[in-house]
């Protein structure tokens, strides 16, 4: 008896126990709620975890494709003329034309969930890049305690000298209130994903499909990168960093399903 599909439940059900504690810790309701700023001190916490959460689950998901056939991918056609947005949407959900909004009437939109990200943040290698500097490589500068001089040009007529001022940083509180949107549509989409891992595995398929039928670059890469995946800690501090050990582990069974050519 194949022992994976129960361990990959038994992680589900405890990935989604983590998300749904982040929708707590930020206060909105699991799954649809969202929140536009949050105070720097629980958006902290929540980026702490939510970035492990994610990459366990890209590889549940991996995992799920098991026994499942890779299709032969077939790009779409290109065509000349676009069709408006209302009526490609209709087309996508096979309804018809979108009736227009009256005078009195105000246009209303139901809320979107976002896709969960299949493919895993790449590593920037030097050796490839030598003329390009990774994200956050810049040295930072350090924090601005008081006023300070910047500039200072003296006049030699009889008046004051022209000067430039730097004025001091604020000072980091833990209750400031950050931008909160971006991290909210994240923990949605993860949130969803672990709901219906069977359709998510049907999205992986196709993207392995895609990569394998694209020329080399960047876009024939598996989408799960080789390596400690995204998040990997060698102490495992938090509960998450357990489960995302194992859960790698899992999905390097299939190590040649990633493959970007069929073995």
């Amino acid at each position: 008896m194949n022992p994976t599909p129960h361990r990959i439940e038994h992680f589900r059900l405890a990935l989604l126990r983590l998300v749904a504690g982040l929708f707590v810790q930020a206060g909105i309701e699991p799954g649809t709620g969202r929140v536009e700023t949050l105070p720097r001190v629980v958006r902290s916490a929540i980026l702490g975890v939510l970035g492990r959460v994610e990459s366990s689950a890209r590889r549940l998901i991996f995992a799920k494709t098991e026994g499942m056939k890779i299709p032969e991918y077939v790009p779409r056609e290109k065509t000349g003329k676009s069709k408006p947005k209302g009526e490609q949407a209709c087309d996508i959900i096979g309804k018809g034309p979108r009736k227009k909004a009256g005078d009195g009437e105000k246009k209303t939109r139901a809320p979107r969930i976002p896709l969960f990200r299949l493919i895993d943040p790449r590593k920037f290698l030097e050796e490839l890049y030598p003329n390009r500097k990774p994200r956050g490589s810049k040295p930072k500068r350090e924090r601005r305690t008081e006023r300070e001089l910047i500039l200072r040009i003296h006049n030699y007529d009889g008046r004051p000298p022209f000067e430039v001022w730097a004025e001091a940083d604020p000072e980091l509180l833990p209750d400031d209130e950050l931008t909160a949107v971006a991290i909210c549509r994240r923990m949605q989409a993860v949130f969803h994903a672990l709901s219906d891992l069977d359709k998510q595995a049907e999205r992986m398929v196709l993207e392995i499909a895609k990569r394998r039928a694209a020329p080399p670059g960047p876009k024939c890469v598996p989408p799960l990168r080789y390596g400690n995946p995204p998040g990997h800690r060698k102490r495992h501090i938090h509960e998450v960093d357990g489960i995302l050990h194992e859960c790698h582990i899992i999905a390097m069974r299939m190590r040649e399903r990633a493959s970007p050519v069929e073995v």
